[in-house]
């Protein structure tokens, strides 16, 4: 009996042992930390009662931010992806986008190198993505997104598809509440919807985005037909060492009550005078202004919105890396307001941040570090 048992013992042994020699084909797949901060001081003059302010602010070139991205070769030039991104203030450690832990990025999809991208989750839309990189200052705290803080959108509960052919990349995304729960009742409530084209050869850069959203929150008198419909074109040619900028963005904003438009232009440039060297500079122009809430019946009288109001901003900034991850910089900005009109380089509310009709002058010197 003894034997015996010594027999399948062995047996048992052998066979593990065989199963253990035979050749697995493993999955190749990484997971990679990454992330930044970037923190400075800052000077803002005219806010509120004609107050300047001194003080220390993150996010002046870059917003400051932490995560994970990693992918799993499937096979036939398919992969898993993944990517959860946490936006902080370095100034404080507190998280930002709404206090969310993964509130920049946090989705999962499927990756072709024949067929592009598809990913569900909470995502930078498009104008980020693509439509931000068309000014000298990308989404910095002085740069496109204070005239439209549309050009830093996300976007909650969002199926996105990005594919390069060629010169040629096409991008679309649809979200069921960009900003809120999804109803059982309405369905039109918080839906966000863009697609766009680009191309890229050469030193050319040109892109083409449609970007829409409904009201996530109506306030009394409003409903979910609330909605903002934007069109940008741009462009940016790059001379190798010297690169341009140009672009356009049309809005409608339809309330329940009244609509409103308003348009913007912009130009910029950057300049490298050295390789670890940056100058650069963009004007941002707008003419008429919208409600600074889609979710209104109809915009407050105090903010004389559709009533020709006109602001100018002009950022002037400079970088100079120290090495590949560390960068200084010096960024100064400048906007006129005419009329009524209240584009502050903090952003925020109507007459939050800047007195309306009053001019403001801003400046962030500060250190970025990569990781």
């Amino acid at each position: 009996m003894k034997s015996t048992l010594r027999i399948a013992a062995a047996g048992a042994c052998l066979s593990a042992l065989a199963l253990a020699a035979t050749p697995v084909r493993a999955a190749s797949s990484n997971v990679t930390l990454y992330g930044l901060i970037d923190t400075g001081l800052q000077y803002v003059s005219n806010g509120p009662g004609g107050h300047s302010k001194t003080g220390m602010s993150t996010g002046n070139l870059s917003g400051s931010r932490w995560g994970l991205r990693g992918s799993e070769d499937l096979g036939d030039g398919l992969s898993a992806i993944f990517t959860l991104e946490n936006g902080f203030d370095s100034s404080n450690g507190q998280t930002m986008q709404g206090d969310r832990l993964f509130g920049r990025q946090a989705y999962v999809g499927l990756s072709s190198k024949e067929w592009g991208r598809f990913t569900l989750g909470r995502h930078n839309t498009l104008m980020i993505e693509w439509m931000s990189k068309y000014n000298p200052f990308d989404n910095a705290n002085f740069s496109i997104k204070r005239p439209d803080p549309a050009f830093s959108d996300r976007s909650d509960n969002t199926a996105m598809y990005v594919g390069k052919f060629g010169p040629v990349s096409v991008g679309a995304y649809y979200s069921f509440g960009w900003n809120n729960d999804q109803s059982f009742s309405d369905r039109s409530l918080g839906r966000m919807v863009g697609g766009g084209l680009r191309y890229k050869s050469g030193g050319l850069d040109a892109g083409l985005l449609y970007h829409g959203k409904n009201a996530d929150k109506p306030k009394t008198g409003a409903d979910s037909g609330n909605r903002e419909d934007r069109v940008i074109a741009a462009l940016s040619y790059d001379f190798d060492g010297l690169q341009l900028y140009a672009g356009y963005r049309w809005l409608e904003q339809k309330l329940a009550r009244r609509n409103y438009k308003n348009n913007m232009t912009w130009l910029g440039a950057t300049y490298l005078p050295r390789q670890d060297t940056r100058l650069s500079f963009a004007a941002y122009h707008l003419d008429d202004a919208v409600c600074d809430d889609m979710n209104n019946a109809v915009c407050p009288a105090a903010q004389a919105a559709g009533s020709g109001q006109k602001s100018t901003m002009f950022v002037l900034g400079s970088e100079h890396d120290l090495s590949k991850r560390t960068t200084l910089y010096a960024v100064a900005a400048y906007v006129i307001n005419d009329d009524k009109a209240a584009l502050s380089l903090l952003g925020g509310k109507y007459g939050a941040n800047v007195e309306p009709g009053k001019n403001q002058f801003g400046l962030n010197l500060g250190l970025r570090h990569r990781f």
